[in-house]
């Protein structure tokens, strides 16, 4: 929505001869510019723009004149930065409590009466889309301030282009909120999600930016990269962590020039993604070991935001289950429902509340829960636990119907749904069942030949040998 504004914003700017159009929030971030060149993200580092206009804007509050919010500066009126720039003439609207809209008219003729108005009418009707939005409550429940916190960054940042990092524990909703985003910055893209611990390490740079034929071995045909799917949209690096240094460095480059190579072709191409990274993991620590690299980490965490796992702010769960009552399918709730949910951990976070509440509406059979719902919490952690429970058998049907290793077990391990001793439990068996045969047991497993060293790697790297003990 917001993106579309922007765009129907300068097309109507260009016709006036606008040279520049910069939106930039009260705390001196530059979000958007469009026209002559702007150096720097900040309005204290940047460059080509009047600095001292738009720092008397913000220190009086966006009330330059009598006129209210609108500021207008032409001529002599106007500061020294703006005549070195050689500007004629300038405008500063405040479109929201937080946000501005410089509009200056470079070398050209100053602007009239009629041209004021009109950037006045734009100016407003960026500020209604805004406002609009943060009506809609920006599809995050809850009333304590983490819970607001996270609805203003996701507003602010839809605004902007640079990398976000969603940084918490599996289940806080990492993907959600990109995907929040991507949608409020009205990008007229896909919202493409690589979920990285999921795809082979010797296959990820192909799925993340695609293999011309004949690129390496096993490459019969061309295929279309990932990145290249999200064309115009936003790109989801979910569990960054996981992606090997080989492929970091190619992610580092993208983020800084924007241009990347399909495997296999000469020829450069230019992306047009806005890109966003997950992890659960702490990054610092892994860029301590070598696991992870620093310049990509700075790269990448231009506009972080920490969401706090359910157990910090135990006042929205009540919001979050009232969000999702038609999973209870039409059961009321009674007395003993709020206690039970408000005395759990959560150690799933919101991922495991909503997953209670549908196994809630499917297996309690009563037309009321209540203290009920204890024997669903209690059964859901169970799950979480016991290596030879429900999970496991998930996990062998859903091998059986085709799937693989990395899209069962490792998937719910990386997610934390599978502990540690689950898996080596779970792949104990698996040894056992296969005359205690590693290929055999990748066969049973759906993991292709050429995965095998991976595998192994993985077995070794998390401590889940079968050969080994705990």
């Amino acid at each position: 929505m917001i993106e579309s504004v922007k765009d129907k914003l300068w097309d109507i700017l260009k016709q006036k001869e606008v040279s520049l159009a910069m939106l930039f929030s009260r705390d001196g971030r530059i979000l958007w510019h469009k026209g002559r060149e702007v150096i720097g993200k900040t309005i204290e580092d940047g460059e080509g723009f009047s600095k001292s206009s738009i720092g008397a804007t913000i220190e009086k509050g966006g009330h330059f004149e009598k006129e209210g919010a609108f500021a207008t500066l032409s001529g002599s009126n106007l500061p020294l930065s703006a005549m070195t720039l050689q500007v004629k003439s300038l405008i500063i609207q405040q479109v929201d409590p937080d946000l501005f809209l410089y509009i200056d008219s470079g070398v050209k003729e100053s602007f009239t009466t009629s041209d004021r108005d009109m950037f006045r009418i734009i100016g407003e009707l960026l500020g209604k889309t805004i406002e609009t939005i943060k009506d809609r409550h920006v599809g995050i429940a809850g009333s304590s301030q983490a819970a607001g916190r996270l609805r203003e960054l996701v507003l602010r940042y839809s605004l902007e282009e640079e990398p976000v990092l969603l940084i918490g524990e599996t289940g806080v909703g990492k993907s959600y909120v990109a995907e929040l985003i991507h949608q409020f910055s009205g990008r007229k893209g896909r919202f493409v999600i690589v979920n990285c611990p999921t795809i082979p390490e010797n296959l990820l740079e192909s799925e993340i930016f695609g293999h011309r034929k004949g690129a390496f071995t096993g490459a019969d045909a061309n295929k279309k990269g990932l990145l290249e799917e999200a064309d115009g949209g936003t790109f989801l690096l979910d569990e960054i962590g996981e992606v090997p240094v080989t492929v970091q460095a190619k992610l580092l480059q993208l983020l800084d020039t924007r241009k990347y190579r399909v495997l296999g072709d000469t020829k450069e191409r230019t992306a047009d993604v806005r890109i966003i990274a997950a992890t659960n993991r702490d990054l610092q620590e892994d860029i301590e070991t070598k696991r992870f690299r620093q310049d990509l980490y700075y790269r990448l965490n231009v506009l972080p935001i920490k969401i706090p796992p359910l157990r910090e702010r135990k006042e929205d769960i009540r919001s979050i289950v009232q969000e999702n009552m038609m999973l209870l399918r039409g059961k009321s709730i009674v007395s003993g429902f709020w206690e039970a949910i408000m005395d759990h951990a959560w150690p799933g976070n919101a991922r495991e509340l909503i997953h209670v509440l549908k196994r809630a509406g499917i297996a309690i059979e009563e037309p009321a829960i209540g203290e009920n719902i204890r024997d669903i919490i209690q059964g859901t952690s169970k799950s979480k636990t016991q290596g030879a429970g429900d999970m496991a058998v998930n996990i062998r049907d859903d091998i059986k119907a085709g799937k693989t290793f990395w899209e069962t077990a490792w998937r719910s391990f990386m997610d934390r749904d599978l502990s540690r001793a689950d898996l080596k439990t779970f792949l104990d068996r698996c040894f056992e069942e296969n005359d205690r045969n590693i290929k055999r047991m990748c066969r049973s497993l759906n993991i292709p030949d050429k995965d095998y060293p991976r595998f192994v790697s993985a077995l070794h790297k998390y401590d889940i040998h079968p050969k080994k003990k705990l």
